[in-house]
C-alpha cells in the first residue's frame, strides 16, 4: 500500500532512512541491502503482524535454534540484472548465467538449512514457529538440467570454455592456428610481437618504422610515442583472416549463451520466485540480527477492539473507581469492564514500553563502541621502559606491573566505548567516560505506559530536556513495530498497529513560501489531520508557539480538545510537547488527558533525560537564576510578581516530584 504525504515526511522527519540502514548492515546480499534500505512501513494492522510473525519465525531458527542462514557465494546483483534482461527477451552475459547458478544453489542450501532445523527441532508440523519460513523455501525448485548446463558451458571466471560446443571449440582452434603464423612472421621483423585495434603487428621504436617498407601505421604508445605499432604488408591478409576467424568463433559463443538463455526463459517464474525467496530471507535475517544487536524485544500488538472498547462510559467509571480507590485499588482492579485485557498488571497499558532507548541514537551508540572495542583489540601493547629495571629484584613485580600498565590503557579505552564492567569502573555509571569529550553516551532509556483509555498525552519541561527525542522514540518505535522490527525496551513491549504516525517536528519556517514558523506548524498540522483516520499517532511538537503566548495557548488547548474526541481527522494517540503549562490542567477536566514531563537536576543545573508520568512540567526559571548567583532582591522581586496560582501550583509540582523520587528509592532498596 502507498502511504499519505504527511506520513511520508514524518518518517524523514524521524529520520527513517537512517534506522534503515542501520538494518541493512545485516544483510548478506546486494539484492537484501537494498532492500533493508527501503524497509516499508505498511499501513495495513495485517501487514504488521504478518512482518512480526516472520521476524519471530527467523528468530527462532537463528537464536533458539542455532542455525546461522548462510548467504555466502549468491551473486544477487547480477543474478537479478540476468532475470530482468531475459524477461525483456535479451541474451544473458557469461556472467550472468554464473550468478543464476550461484543463486540457485544458495537457494537450495538456504531451503536444507531450514528444513534440517525444523525436522531436528520437530517442527514439521502445521502449527511449526517456524512454517512462515517452511512455506517459503517451499518454493524453491532446483534447477538441474540449467546448473548443469551452465558449469559444463562456463568456467568460475565467467568464461566460455571451449568444451560448450564443437564448433567452437573448432573455431578458437583456428583462431590459435592463424596467431600462431602470423607470429611468425612479425617475429622476422625485430620489434615486439603485440596488438593494436584487434590486428596484430610489431611495436618498434619511433624511427625504426622506416625498415618496414609499406608497413601501416596502427598507433603510437601514450607519453610520447616511443614505440610505433607497425602492420607489415605481409601479414595483412593474415590479419583478415583472422578477423573473420574471431567473428565466426564470436558467433559461436553467443549460439552457446542463446542457448543457455532458453534454458533460463524456460524456468524463469521459478527463477524469479527464488530470487525473491533468497532476498526475502536476508531482510528477515537482517532484522533478526539486528534486533540481537540492540537486544531488543518484539512488540505484542494491541488489538484495536481493546484500545478503543476501553474508551467507552464503562471503562471511565472503572478509571474513575481506581482512582478513589487509590493505588491499592490499582493493585486489585481486574480488567477493563468486558474482560478483554488480562489480569496481568503490565496489560493495563495499550503502549508498554518500559526502558525504551531511542532506537536510532542507540544504534549510533553502539557502532561507536564497536569502533573503540576494535582499537582496543588492535591497540599493540606498550613497551617496557627504565622504570620497571628499578625493581630488578623482583621479576614477578615486572611481569605484573606491565600487565598493570596495558590493563590500565584498555581500562580507558574501554570506559570511553561504554563497555567496561562495574569492576572496571569505580563509580558503577552507565558506561560514561570521565565526560570526556570523545566517550560515547548511551541514550537514557525512557518509560512509555499509556492507559487504553488515554487518548491525549501532554509533555512539559525545559529544553533541551529530552521532550522531542522521546517523542521520536515513540515515533520510530510505532514505526518499527509496523515493520516488524524489534524494540530496544524491556520485555513484554506492547503497542497497537497504529495506521500511520504522523507528526509535526521541527521548524517549517520558510521565507521563500512566505511561512513563518506559526504558519509552518499550522500547515503541517492541517496536512497530517487530513490523513489522520482515528487510529493514527499524532505526535505534536512545541505546540502553540511561534505566536503570542496567550494565542497559540488558548489555539492549543482547543486543538487538543478536538483531538481527544477522536474519529477522522484524530488520532487514536496523540503526544503533544508544549511550554504552555495551561495544557497540563486538561487532565482534571478530563480524564482522557494524561501529562507527563522531563525532569530537571536543579543542583547539576542540567536535565536528566527521564520522563516523569502523571507530573506535569514546572517552571524552573527563578531557581535556576538563584543558584547561577542572580541577586537575591531581584529573584524576590519575580517571584512576588508571579501569580499565586502559578506558585502555588510549582510548589504541588515540586512536592510531586519529592515524593516520586522518595518511592523510586525505597522501591529500589527493597
Amino acid at each position: 500500500d502507498v502511504i499519505g504525504p504527511a506520513f511520508q515526511a514524518t518518517l524523514d522527519m524521524l529520520e527513517w532512512p537512517k534506522l534503515c540502514e542501520q538494518v541493512a548492515r545485516f544483510a548478506s546480499t546486494h539484492a537484501g541491502k537494498r532492500a533493508c534500505r527501503a524497509l516499508h512501513v505498511p499501513e495495513d494492522p495485517r501487514e504488521t503482524l504478518r512482518l512480526l510473525e516472520q521476524t519471530r519465525a527467523i528468530t527462532v531458527l537463528e537464536y533458539d535454534w542455532a542455525t546461522s542462514l548462510d548467504f555466502g557465494g549468491i551473486q544477487t546483483s547480477d543474478a537479478e540484472s540476468g532475470l530482468s534482461r531475459a524477461s525483456k527477451g535479451g541474451m544473458l552475459s557469461a556472467e550472468q548465467l554464473r550468478a543464476l547458478v550461484s543463486l540457485v544453489n544458495g537457494a537450495e542450501r538456504l531451503r536444507k538449512q531450514v528444513v534440517v532445523a525444523a525436522r531436528e527441532n520437530d517442527a514439521l508440523r502445521p502449527d511449526s514457529p517456524v512454517r512462515v519460513l517452511l512455506a517459503a523455501v517451499g518454493q524453491v525448485r532446483q534447477q538441474p538440467l540449467l546448473v548443469r548446463s551452465v558449469v559444463m558451458a562456463i568456467d568460475e571466471e565467467g568464461r566460455v570454455q571451449d568444451s560448450a560446443s564443437e564448433q567452437l571449440r573448432g573455431l578458437r582452434a583456428r583462431v590459435k592456428s592463424i596467431q600462431a603464423r602470423i607470429a611468425a612472421v612479425l617475429k622476422g621483423y625485430g620489434g615486439e610481437v603485440s596488438e593494436k585495434g584487434g590486428r596484430m603487428c610489431v611495436a618498434v621504436p619511433a624511427g625504426a618504422c622506416t625498415k618496414i617498407a609499406n608497413g601501416v601505421l596502427l598507433g603510437s604508445s601514450p607519453g610520447g610515442g616511443f614505440l610505433q605499432y607497425i602492420e607489415p604488408p605481409g601479414v595483412v591478409p593474415l590479419n583478415n583472416e583472422l578477423g573473420a576467424a574471431r567473428a565466426e568463433a564470436q558467433a559461436a559463443e553467443e549460439a552457446v549463451l542463446w542457448q543457455l538463455t532458453g534454458l533460463v526463459l524456460g524456468s524463469l517464474e521459478e527463477l524469479e520466485d527464488t530470487f525473491r525467496v533468497v532476498a526475502w530471507l536476508d531482510v528477515l535475517s537482517a532484522r533478526a540480527r539486528y534486533g540481537m544487536w540492540i537486544q531488543g524485544v518484539l512488540p505484542e500488538v494491541v488489538p484495536w477492539d481493546t484500545v478503543f472498547h476501553a474508551r467507552g462510559g464503562a471503562a471511565m467509571r472503572r478509571r474513575a473507581r481506581e482512582e478513589e480507590a487509590g493505588p491499592a485499588g490499582e493493585e486489585a482492579g481486574g480488567d477493563y469492564g468486558d474482560g478483554s485485557l488480562m489480569r496481568d498488571p503490565e496489560e493495563r497499558y495499550a503502549v508498554r514500553l518500559r526502558g525504551l532507548r531511542h532506537p536510532l541514537l542507540y544504534g549510533e551508540y553502539l557502532t561507536q563502541k564497536e569502533s573503540l572495542e576494535r582499537a582496543v583489540r588492535m591497540s599493540p601493547a606498550p613497551a617496557a621502559t627504565s622504570t620497571f629495571a628499578s625493581s630488578p629484584s623482583s621479576p614477578s613485580s615486572l611481569s605484573g606491573s606491565r600487565r598493570r600498565l596495558l590493563g590500565t590503557r584498555k581500562e580507558v579505552m574501554l570506559r570511553r566505548s561504554g563497555s567496561a564492567s562495574d569492576s572496571d569502573d569505580g563509580d558503577g555509571g552507565d558506561g560514561g567516560g570521565g565526560g570526556e569529550a570523545n566517550t560515547p553516551q548511551a541514550p537514557r532509556p525512557i518509560d512509555w505506559v499509556v492507559r487504553p483509555d488515554t487518548s491525549v498525552v501532554v509533555i512539559t519541561g525545559p529544553n533541551t530536556g529530552g521532550k522531542t527525542a522521546a517523542m521520536k522514540a515513540l515515533g520510530l518505535a510505532a514505526c518499527m513495530t509496523k515493520a516488524g522490527l524489534p524494540l530496544p525496551a524491556e520485555a513484554p513491549a506492547r503497542m497497537p498497529a497504529f495506521s500511520a504516525v504522523l507528526a509535526d517536528i521541527g521548524d517549517e519556517q520558510s521565507l521563500t513560501a512566505n511561512l513563518s514558523t506559526f504558519s509552518g506548524h499550522l500547515r503541517r498540522i492541517q496536512a497530517l489531520r487530513a490523513e489522520a483516520d482515528g487510529k493514527s499517532l499524532l505526535l505534536l511538537d512545541e505546540l502553540g508557539t511561534g505566536t503570542d503566548p496567550l494565542e497559540g495557548a488558548a489555539l492549543g488547548v482547543a486543538l487538543l480538545k478536538r483531538l481527544v474526541r477522536g474519529g477522522v481527522g484524530s488520532g487514536a494517540l496523540t503526544v503533544a510537547t508544549t511550554h504552555h503549562s495551561v495544557m497540563t490542567g486538561l487532565k482534571f477536566d478530563d480524564p482522557r488527558f494524561e501529562n507527563a514531563s522531563v525532569e530537571f537536576d536543579e543542583a547539576a543545573l542540567a536535565p536528566t533525560y527521564k520522563l516523569l508520568w502523571g507530573i506535569p512540567g514546572r517552571s524552573n526559571a527563578l531557581n535556576i537564576a538563584a543558584r547561577l548567583g542572580l541577586e537575591e532582591s531581584l529573584v524576590a522581586s519575580a517571584r512576588s510578581r508571579l501569580d499565586s496560582g502559578v506558585a502555588s501550583v510549582n510548589s504541588a509540582i515540586e512536592q510531586l516530584e519529592e515524593l516520586r523520587g522518595r518511592l523510586e528509592a525505597e522501591e529500589k532498596a527493597s
